[in-house]
């Protein structure tokens, strides 16, 4: 072991080369893992966690928009306020499938939107519902609007010629179809 002499000087020498070894250590691997942790507990759901994730993921063998996009998939919050985006969209027709377009605007002007659900529901001449939902990333600064695009799997092409838009104040729809925000998901500022 180690000789303790009368003033302790082996005790404190010890423990100044424990801290300088660690200190090196940290030097040597980075402190990313730390600052990481760190990072998850203070900024989660917001923009600055967001920021500070880019920050110490960049890489080589990444785009920085994939870097965004991971560090903005990790660090969002769902939304419960739906109505805080609203816009203006339409069915489009693809050779093997139908999208909906269309633009959305955040309403809020302490949040950013970084990810919406959109349910486009068809109603037949009974009134039944059929729901398509599809999912999408975006980005909508606060109080700004931003253009969508999603496909609607299973939706049958056909039904676009033989349907308009429901009237807002009907009770009870039929042949027409509606859509709407049923998720959202973002980063307070």
């Amino acid at each position: 072991m180690f000789k303790l002499s009368i003033d302790g000087t082996c005790g404190v020498k010890n423990f100044l080369i424990g801290v300088l070894s660690c200190i090196v250590v940290a030097l040597v691997t980075g402190f990313e893992p730390l600052e990481r942790a760190i990072n998850e507990a203070l900024h989660m759901g917001t923009v600055r966690g967001v920021e500070n994730c880019i920050d110490y993921s960049s890489s080589g063998l990444l785009s920085d928009e994939a870097i965004r996009e991971t560090c903005t998939i990790a660090f969002q919050r769902r939304l419960f306020h739906n109505d805080h985006a609203t816009g203006r969209a339409g069915p489009r027709a693809n050779r093997s499938s139908v999208d909906w377009e269309g633009v959305l605007e955040n309403r809020t002007a302490d949040h950013v939107t970084t990810w919406v659900e959109v349910a486009v529901s068809i109603f037949d001449d009974e009134g039944t519902e059929q729901e398509f939902t599809a999912e999408t990333s975006i980005w909508i600064d606060p109080l700004s609007e931003a253009e969508f695009r999603v496909e609607l799997p299973d939706f049958d092409a056909a039904l676009l010629d033989e349907l308009e838009f429901c009237e807002r104040d009907t009770g009870a729809p039929t042949s027409c179809m509606t859509w709407g925000v049923v998720g959202m998901m973002g980063l307070s500022i």
